[in-house]
């Protein structure tokens, strides 16, 4: 200890900057404007994250990728005298309808395997839910998908942004084993200094800002992340990325077929994995969670696939196996391609149908849904 503060009395530069780094990093690490400074989908991840570490005790939680993003939550509209979670409200005059809440949890490029922890910090700060609607991919359960992020770090590469922004070093960490662990604590660790965990939006602030930018609080990705919180304060959750995303000028029908046809035939032989899907059903057992498998509808051709049809079957047979499993589908799972904006993510058209179907159809089958004891 004694060479260590002599070394710092004998370089004084040294322990200026280095006093100067950390005073740097400790005023980013508090100032909330830095969250608005992350680029959208950094963000988005951190907005989902707060509401989930806030306590809200929703009644119904969907959790999902980008096209169950699509689906709009749900705000109480009336009162069960038997739910804590309930509130009363009048709506003009008219009688009051049972209801519940739903928030949409739908997390884009962030896999299945994260979906457990994502519960556990949920219920570090709520009650558990009457349960939750998994909405995630068909796709999701590809080989591969499931591959450790060691062994296949370009699977990492397309998660890593939301996984290191959505849960802590500590937790992080504690999600893994054995090499997979040594793997993801090289990549979570410099995450916790905040020059790294925001060097995108720092980097976009520094080298593109004129002086009246700062005076005007035009800052870098502050607006449209300003934007992005109020429209998911307003819909609970839902953003629709075919919508709200700029997609690419000039995309046809033709184009979209296309793609969807490529989709079928890389899939055509392979056989799903469903390994995340069963571990995780087997943590809401525990916790005594009820699940409804949501299947959010794709594209026509997807839904009459072999592999789509392998997956469907491997839902009703799961549903079958598990207590409080539910296995619900869409009206349709098959909507077609002018629906899509590029044959992912609804348009405006599929934005519509896909919740006027599950307003109408699919929620009032999951809310009477009698769970068993």
């Amino acid at each position: 200890m004694n060479l260590f503060i002599s070394y710092f009395k004998k370089a004084p530069a040294f322990s200026i900057a280095l006093t100067i780094f950390l005073l740097l990093e400790a005023i980013m690490h508090f100032a909330p404007i830095m969250n608005y400074l992350d680029p959208t989908g950094i963000y988005y991840t951190t907005l989902k994250k707060q509401v989930a570490e806030t306590e809200n005790n929703f009644d119904y939680i969907m959790l999902g990728d980008s096209r169950s993003l699509s689906i709009k939550g749900r705000r109480i509209n009336s009162v069960d005298e038997n739910s804590s979670n309930m509130i009363k409200t009048k709506k003009d005059d008219q009688t009051n309808v049972l209801d519940y809440s739903l928030y949409n949890f739908s997390l884009p490029a962030a896999g299945t395997r994260y979906l457990e922890h994502f519960i556990d910090k949920y219920l570090s700060h709520n009650k558990a839910p009457r349960a939750i609607i998994y909405a995630l991919d068909i796709e999701q359960f590809r080989p591969g998908q499931a591959a450790a992020f060691n062994v296949d770090p370009k699977i990492w590469g397309i998660f890593k942004h939301r996984l290191l922004n959505l849960f802590s070093f500590t937790e992080n960490v504690s999600q893994y084993e054995g090499k997979e662990q040594y793997f993801i604590l090289k990549e979570a660790l410099p995450y916790t200094l905040p020059s790294v965990r925001h060097r995108e939006g720092l980097d976009k602030l520094l080298t593109g800002m004129r002086p009246k930018d700062f005076q005007t609080g035009n800052l870098p990705y502050l607006r449209s992340n300003q934007r992005l919180e109020a429209l998911t304060q307003e819909t609970l959750g839902q953003v629709n990325l075919g919508t709200y995303l700029e997609i690419p000028p000039g995309i046809t029908l033709e184009m979209i077929q296309e793609l969807v046809q490529g989709s079928i035939d890389a899939q055509e032989k392979e056989n799903p994995n469903m390994e995340n899907l069963i571990s995780f059903l087997e943590y809401t057992s525990k916790k005594k969670i009820p699940v409804v498998i949501l299947e959010v509808p794709h594209a026509s051709g997807l839904p009459e696939s072999t592999f789509y049809k392998k997956v469907r079957e491997e839902y009703k047979k799961i549903s079958n196996q598990y207590k409080n499993v539910y296995f619900q589908e869409f009206p349709s799972s098959s909507y077609p391609i002018d629906y899509f904006a590029e044959g992912i993510h609804f348009n405006g058209k599929g934005e519509t149908r896909v919740n006027d179907e599950f307003e109408r159809f699919v929620w009032p089958m999951i809310t009477k849904i009698s769970w068993r004891d």
